[in-house]
């Protein structure tokens, strides 16, 4: 169990001290106190952390004179010292807008030697707690998002652990350091966390929309003499798997193909209505909401996108 508390700011341009104190560790905002321990746990943690960040054991004060309500740190120290600095790590939570959003990044460094002993976890849990507390106890956030590079394994599993799911993708997001010891834009893996879910099941499934469209009405899908069908450029488009007739003759194989796909598919078929109704059924889906695609080949690219884009919209 964990408690937290809120020290109101005398002055009231500056965000209110949240905080929070668990079983191994207090979460707290940065003072100046805090320099001598900063210094010396991010000088101990330098080699490790320089991977992908690019640690500073001297610029607390800028943090300090940067807090603001789009901009808060959370220093997470040890009740326990252990006789070390007692700093287990520092967590910014960035980039806050509110209104009908109320959504923010969060961005982390745990610090030696405590790094790698669940002290920082339970810290980052505290935190996200906060950021998901209602005002003023918190921060009343509704999405919280961790941008990872892909090589960072390690931090990735650490909010997988805490219940965060992965969403997407975003390439040449920062221009940071990375495993090559060079700074360079680097792609990032976008995990996320919902105050609805929280607090969230470690390693929590997330499940796929499945989406689905059936292209049908030609005799043939032979591609190789015909062109780029318009369902293997729309399967490709959106990046779901492409079930055709020119592979599987058998339409009830295909549907079955389709229902056993975690994200659904594009299927390439000629069969009656009732077939396709059938089909579509027993895969799961709604017959009367996919959407189907006339036969076509080697479409302009535009026409390709138009085709994906409403079939995507069609599971909005």
């Amino acid at each position: 169990m964990s408690s937290c508390e809120v020290a109101l700011s005398a002055d009231h341009g500056t965000p209110e001290p949240l905080t929070a104190v668990g079983e191994r560790v207090e979460v707290r905002p940065p003072t100046p106190a805090d320099a001598a321990a900063y210094a010396d746990a991010v000088t101990r943690s330098e080699r490790r952390l320089a991977d992908f960040a690019i640690p500073n054991p001297h610029n607390l004060p800028l943090v300090i004179e940067n807090q603001s309500p789009t901009y808060r740190t959370f220093m997470v120290h040890a009740l326990d010292p252990e006789g070390s600095h007692g700093l287990v790590g520092r967590i910014n939570i960035a980039n806050v807008v509110g209104g009908s959003f109320r959504s923010a990044t969060i961005g982390y460094d745990s610090y030696d030697p405590y790094a790698g002993r669940g002290l920082f976890a339970e810290g980052l849990r505290l935190t996200v707690d906060l950021a998901f507390d209602d005002e003023p106890h918190g921060m009343g956030l509704h999405r919280i998002e961790a941008n990872i590079q892909t090589a960072n394994h390690r931090s990735a599993g650490l909010v997988r652990s805490l219940g965060f799911v992965h969403e997407g993708f975003s390439r040449d997001f920062l221009h940071l350091p990375g495993p090559d010891g060079r700074r360079d834009w680097r792609d990032h893996e976008r995990f996320t966390v919902l105050s609805s879910d929280w607090p969230a099941v470690p390693y929590r499934a997330q499940g796929h929309r499945r989406i689905a469209c059936v292209v049908s009405g030609a005799s043939g899908y032979d591609a190789a003499s015909r062109g780029t069908s318009v369902g293997a450029a729309v399967a490709a488009e959106l990046g779901i798997p492409l079930f055709s007739s020119a592979t599987v003759e058998s339409p009830a194989a295909l549907f079955e193909l389709l229902r056993s796909s975690p994200i659904g598919g594009v299927v390439e078929v000629r069969a009656s209505a009732p077939e396709l109704r059938m089909g579509l059924a027993r895969a799961g889906f709604d017959p009367s909401a996919v959407p189907h695609l006339d036969a076509a080949f080697d479409l302009p690219r535009s026409e390709v996108v138009r085709h994906a884009l409403a079939v995507r919209a069609a599971y909005a």
